[in-house]
C-alpha cells in the first residue's frame, strides 16, 4: 500500500466499505485480508487526492449506523412486552460490534 495520496472513487471503495461495515455490525466473519483491506481504504479516502474525503466517509458511516438503529428500533417498538428478555439481543449485537468499531468510548 502506499502512502502517498492519490485519486480515489469515493462509491466504489464506501460500496466495499459498506459489505465490511454491515458485517461487523451483523457480527459476521469477515476475513482478516479484507479487514485489513478496509484499512487501507479508509486511509486512501481521508488522504485522497485533490480532496480528502474522511468527512464524507465519516457523515456515509453515520448515517448507515443511524439508519441501522432505527431499524432495530423498530423491531424492538413491534415485540411485546413480555418478550422484553429477547430485546436484549440486538442492543447486545450492536454493542459488540461497536467494540469492534472502537466506538464505545465508556
Amino acid at each position: 500500500m502506499s502512502l502517498k495520496p492519490r485519486m480515489v472513487n469515493f462509491d466504489e471503495t464506501w460500496n466495499k466499505l459498506l459489505t465490511t461495515i454491515k458485517a461487523v455490525v451483523m457480527l459476521d466473519y469477515v476475513e482478516r485480508a479484507t479487514w485489513n483491506d478496509r484499512f487501507s481504504d479508509i486511509y486512501a479516502l481521508c488522504v485522497a487526492y485533490p480532496e480528502p474525503l474522511g468527512e464524507k466517509l465519516y457523515t456515509e458511516t453515520k448515517i448507515f449506523l443511524e439508519n441501522h438503529v432505527r431499524q432495530l428500533y423498530k423491531v424492538i417498538l413491534s415485540i411485546e412486552e413480555r418478550c422484553l428478555l429477547f430485546l436484549t439481543h440486538p442492543f447486545v449485537k450492536y454493542m459488540c460490534s461497536c467494540v469492534q468499531f472502537g466506538l464505545n468510548q465508556n
